[in-house]
């Protein structure tokens, strides 16, 4: 069955490639890492989204070198993906005699996020503004049907797909279960190996979806409705993922976004929210819970069952990531260290590292934190340049540092590369809609100029003597 896949996805790239490309944010989310078309344990592990990544890749470049008039793009979040890949490639190159090198990891890293991302910014500067929010309809559309489909797949106790995934993993290398006899019990998860990975794919495009809708001008009521519509589903699905770190990543830009809007708006905005949490807490044993376990997190004697990380467990964490950090302080120990650490068994208060902090004091040393903080700056400044409204700028800040708070968190459980993309889409919109606002005003310039040469009444003029004594007898 995934061979057929395969050979449907790569037919569909080939003929529709655009589409494909344009649509990456959908069919990525259908793809999960899970999904092992090579599964052999003596050679590296190929899923069927790697393998749809070669093939878009492969077919870009036939595209390129075919095309007689290479018209260069700019690349806006070019000196981002530097900022990552200069200290990770620093980490593969000075620990290349050692197992933790990962060569493999920075390849796929390539290979996943890097050039999906090129390729799918080179679609996007190609596109008019209402392709653009085109697009970004049919992505809140797509996810708003996922929570759906993930809510009632929760609800029912069954889910074909993730039993899809199960059927098709034979090694255990990338793990995919339904969650059903973990501590935590049975949550909500979508199409996605892991339901922290689906959550916070899913606010993630509601914050865009929000941080592109509040740059309208002028609301309507049916502006309105669909906002409540989109929240009210993606939110009631990462409820049901049990799990604090989505909710947590759509909880921070929304506080942000409230808290920034001055005195009486921010009292007004937070009251709001205190209200409507207070009846939710009140009325609905699943925001208790999920209240308890954000509680758990500073005190383990509230919300046990929750069976979540406390700060303890981060405590013991960090001391292990610490004494490895001191290690090799600069450039970490190679970007497999950490994954070979839990692997083997000999750091068990690690415990899958889970905060991406933990990792690169590991992996990449100071040069990592210094890279990803680099990272998230350009990404912010890149678009806030073009954000004029500023409800939309402060719904935008609020995603990025919401998502760097995830992160710390949780680590990235692959969420990175959809991140991008819709960092990505909403540069380009705010770009295009500060091009078109540019445009619509020179226009209306050079018309009113010609409306005030017009309204002048110039003297007569002659070319030749006869007009004038014609003109005055």
């Amino acid at each position: 069955m995934l061979y057929l896949l395969a050979v449907m996805g790569l037919v569909l790239i080939l003929y529709f490639f655009r589409a494909a490309v344009l649509l990456l944010p959908i069919w990525t989310t259908l793809t999960p890492k899970a999904l092992l078309l090579v599964d052999t344990p003596s050679i590296p592990a190929i899923s069927l989204y790697k393998f749809y990544c070669l093939a878009l890749i492969g077919s870009y470049f036939l595209r390129v070198m075919c095309h007689r008039k290479r018209k260069v793009y700019k690349k806006p979040f070019s000196r981002a993906f530097v900022a990552l890949l200069v200290p990770s490639i620093i980490s593969v190159v000075l620990n290349i005699t050692s197992n933790n090198a990962g060569i493999l990891t920075l390849t796929a890293f390539f290979i996943e996020v890097i050039m999906p991302t090129t390729i799918f910014c080179h679609y996007l500067s190609q596109a008019p503004l209402d392709k653009l929010h085109s697009l970004v309809k049919k992505y809140i559309v797509f996810y708003c049907a996922l929570a759906i489909y993930g809510t009632t797949c929760y609800l029912i106790g069954h889910n074909p797909y993730i039993e899809f995934i199960q059927a098709t993993n034979h090694t255990d290398r990338i793990l995919a279960q339904t969650y059903e006899e973990t501590l935590r019990g049975a949550r909500a998860q979508g199409t996605i190996s892991h339901p922290i990975t689906y959550g916070a794919l899913l606010v993630i495009t509601l914050l865009t979806y929000l941080t592109i809708k509040l740059n309208k001008r002028r609301f309507a009521i049916a502006d309105y409705i669909k906002i409540a519509a989109a929240t009210a589903i993606i939110v009631t699905g990462i409820l049901f993922t049990n799990s604090r770190s989505p909710l947590i990543l759509f909880i921070v830009p929304v506080v942000i976004f409230a808290t920034m809007q001055g005195f009486v708006k921010a009292f007004k905005s937070v009251l709001g929210i205190t209200l409507v949490f207070v009846i939710a807490f009140s009325a609905s044993e699943v925001v208790r819970n999920k209240t308890y376990s954000v509680i758990n997190i500073f005190n383990p004697e509230v919300g046990e069952d929750m069976k979540g990380s406390d700060l303890a467990m981060r405590g013991g964490q960090l001391n292990v990531a610490t004494r490895y950090f001191f290690e090799s302080p600069i450039w970490g120990m190679g970007l497999d260290a950490t994954r070979n650490i839990i692997s083997s068994g000999k750091e068990p208060d690690l415990y899958n590292s889970e905060s991406i902090i933990f990792k690169l004091l590991i992996d990449q040393g100071a040069l990592g934190i210094l890279g990803y903080a680099l990272f998230f700056i350009v990404l912010y400044r890149k678009t806030a340049h073009h954000i004029s409204n500023i409800a939309s700028k402060r719904m935008y800040l609020g995603t990025i540092i919401g998502y760097i708070i995830f992160i710390i968190s949780t680590g990235f459980v692959d969420t990175l590369q959809n991140t991008i993309f819709m960092l990505c889409i909403t540069y380009y919109i705010f770009r295009a809609d500060r091009i078109v606002t540019r445009l619509n005003l020179a226009t209306q310039t050079a018309q009113l100029d010609k409306s005030q040469e017009k309204q002048l009444d110039p003297l007569p003029t002659y070319t030749n003597s006869g007009a004038w004594t014609r003109a005055h007898p």
